[in-house]
């Protein structure tokens, strides 16, 4: 391969959205597909204008305000009805026009409740009210809130006439918060809600028609939605934006950049919510429910034509075109180029930007030129690609079977030259849509003509069907090539392919078990000297538990559990034995009337009972299958003259004999702990809902649903 060869790519979303794009949207990381439609929908009916809130706590109970009836409703579960009032008879509540929802790490919930000017702040463990403060300034004796946003141990709250935020950290509030700027093009416009997330606040702007603005508090727009009712922020940064009642959520990253929707069956324009399971749930007119999928539709087809890529040299001869695509049944990718040597572009295409996902491109100015009009139509005809069954053709890229992208192959079918383009041209079914996530052009192609006769390429056709027809046998010897000067990454663990760990292994007479995740196998194969030289070891059974665990695991010997030597009182030298208390492995002795240790037991000594023996302490619980590995890796690592006992500390804390915090005990949640979620758990078996009141006592009526705030 000469040095010289190298890749021109088109990966990077900036990049893709300098291109020109026909009915095409940008993918989320970067790439190219056909740009979505939303589903026609049936626009519902609206719950009010004034803004709602619905909230979730850690173990994912609902809290939804109900303005009309000045409560706060606790909903049990994902598809549960608004409960009936505690009293019976519907009656109105004792807070006047609750509002925005919030729960922040504290698990406390915060109430706007708009019509008293006042924020309350419930302790949910403790199932308390622990404060209510009203909103106050100078020029304004008592402000209304209208929403509030979480924010770590805290919350923020939004207050109209006049726009401005409060800041809450548990009782300790109402503090000053960000100066909130009306953004540019919102006049008219209402701030209704706030959101937070990963260090962002956002506010919504909206109007009585259908234009809505995000913006941050310093005025600085975000997205323009039109006919938005409510926003959240999910965990992975997504701004998400709730449509009117019928339509479809629109997401965007942080940026701008929009991925696709999901639908919102039900929704009736009250509020959004993120839950602790990281799905999105909405309000309905019968409680809440999750959002889906929503069934979209794609053009048939569309294209994109990328800016000029540089050869560096004239009359440069390109080699071959990758792209890791996506093609799924019934959908095509082809590919048409463009070379010339020309330094100027008298008639360029105009821009087009994608129809969705497009990002703001940073100085237009250095994009390099796209194709002519008139050069356009001299491109070369549309080819198919073909795609490699060996993978990527990088080295030290293998190719993976989970990814749906494959890469795909084609030859540069143009003349020789310094600049080149490419016309993508998509064709989806309607419901399926082809995708691209990166483009890599070899520059410049290879040179096997050079070393043929001189008259096998004089004729430009007959030399161009060569370049051709060598191209795939050149590429193959490239790519041998890379692979020779890249062999010594073969011998590195963290370098080598997955596929290659067995062989590298087998050079250190290891052998590894598949159902080691790889991570653990490459840190096997990169410790194994070490750990042959103390093979028998305690010490190396215990590393190469917390390898395959890859969490911390004690070997305890049990001669380290014999404890020392204790007083009886009572016995005497020709009486009975004394009993073992606290000194397994001592011997009994005379001591004028008291006996000094203890017996092990009914039977044996210290050294039958402890020698050769050991425990292997796992914190949390074990699979079948991750037990068998274990017990395996016990049996053929420990000593053969030994016995071990595999020991699974479970899920808590186990206070009693032989209890050693930091040894036998660990304090703190461990790998099997999790949150208890409603509608995944079974109460009483793994998750415990809810926290019993002081003095309570095990038996007494007590209703999950209680909490009841108003």
């Amino acid at each position: 391969m000469p040095a010289d060869r190298g890749y021109r790519r088109i990966s990077h979303p900036d990049q893709w959205s300098r291109c020109a794009h026909t009915s095409t949207a940008l993918l989320d990381g970067g790439g190219i597909e056909l740009s979505w439609q939303e589903p026609a929908t049936t626009a519902g009916e609206r719950v009010g204008d004034t803004p709602q809130g619905l909230a979730f706590d850690r173990w994912c109970r609902a809290y939804r305000s109900l303005p009309g009836q000045g409560r706060v409703a606790v909903l049990p579960d994902d598809l549960a009805q608004l409960p009936e009032p505690v009293f019976g008879e519907p009656c109105p509540g004792a807070l006047s026009g609750p509002r925005g929802l919030a729960v922040d790490d504290g698990n406390r919930l915060y109430v706007a409740e708009s019509g008293a000017g006042a924020v309350h702040v419930v302790d949910l463990r403790a199932q308390r009210l622990r404060a209510r403060r009203f909103l106050r300034s100078r020029r304004h004796p008592r402000v209304r809130p209208i929403g509030i946003a979480a924010v770590g141990r805290g919350a923020v709250v939004l207050t109209a006439d006049p726009v401005r935020l409060w800041r809450f950290e548990g009782r300790r509030g109402p503090l000053p918060g960000p100066v909130v700027h009306r953004p540019a093009g919102a006049k008219g416009l209402r701030c209704l809600h706030v959101t937070a997330g990963l260090g962002r606040v956002l506010l919504l702007w909206s109007g009585p028609g259908s234009a809505a603005v995000v913006a941050d508090p310093a005025g600085t727009v975000e997205v323009r939605v039109d006919g938005a009712t409510d926003l959240a922020i999910d965990h992975d940064g997504v701004l998400v934006v709730a449509g009117a009642p019928g339509g479809v959520f629109r997401r965007f990253r942080p940026g701008g950049a929009e991925i696709e929707p999901l639908g919102a069956p039900g929704y009736d324009g009250g509020a959004i919510a993120i839950a602790p399971n990281g799905r999105v749930a909405f309000t309905t007119a019968d409680g809440f429910a999750w959002t889906s999928g929503p069934s979209l539709r794609y053009p048939l087809s569309g294209s994109v034509v990328t800016y000029r890529l540089d050869g560096g040299i004239p009359r440069t001869r390109w080699g071959r075109v990758f792209l890791d695509a996506c093609l799924p049944r019934g959908t095509d990718l082809r590919l048409r180029l463009l070379t010339t040597d020309d330094d100027e572009v008298t008639d360029p295409i105009p821009a087009r930007a994608p129809v969705r996902g497009g990002i703001p491109v940073l100085d237009p100015g250095a994009t390099p030129p796209l194709p002519s009009q008139l050069g356009l139509r001299d491109a070369s005809p549309s080819r198919p690609l073909y795609r490699r069954p060996t993978g990527p053709e990088e080295v030290g890229r293998p190719a993976d079977d989970t990814d749906t992208f494959a890469t795909y192959e084609a030859p540069v079918d143009a003349p020789p030259g310094r600049y080149l383009w490419l016309v993508l041209e998509l064709t989806g079914t309607g419901l399926n849509t082809p995708r691209a996530r990166a483009v890599r052009v070899e520059r410049p192609g290879h040179r096997l003509l050079d070393a043929l006769p001189r008259s096998w390429s004089r004729d430009p056709a007959g030399a161009a069907f060569l370049q051709r027809f060598l191209a795939p046998a050149e590429g193959l010897l490239s790519e041998l090539d890379d692979r020779a000067d890249a062999r010594d990454l073969l011998l590195h663990p963290a370098a080598a392919p997955a596929q290659a760990l067995p062989w590298l292994a087998g050079l250190l007479a290891l052998s590894l078990d598949r159902r080691w995740p790889e991570a653990a196998r490459r840190q096997l194969i990169a410790e194994a000297f070490g750990l042959f030289r103390l093979r028998g070891t305690g010490t190396v059974l215990a590393r190469l538990l917390r390898i395959y665990l890859g969490r911390e695991v004690q070997v305890v010997e049990n001669w380290r559990m014999r404890g020392l030597g204790g007083t009886v009182l009572g016995g005497s030298p020709g009486g009975p034995p004394a009993p073992a208390l606290a000194a397994e492995g001592s011997a009994t002795a005379a001591l004028g009337r008291f006996t000094v240790g203890g017996q092990p037991g009914a039977g044996g000594d210290g050294y039958t009972v402890t020698a050769h023996r050991f425990t292997v302490l796992v914190p949390g619980r074990l699979d079948p299958d991750r037990r068998e590995v274990v017990a395996g890796l016990v049996e053929r690592y420990k000593p053969a003259h030994t016995m071990a006992v595999i020991c699974q500390l479970g899920d808590g804390m186990r206070v009693g004999r032989r209890m050693h915090v930091g040894l036998t005990t660990f304090v703190g949640p461990d790998a099997a702990w999790h949150p208890a979620i409603v509608g995944q758990v079974a109460v009483g078996a793994d998750g415990v809902v809810g926290l019993p009141a002081v003095g309570s006592r095990v038996g007494d009526e007590a209703a999950i649903w209680a909490v009841r705030v108003g």
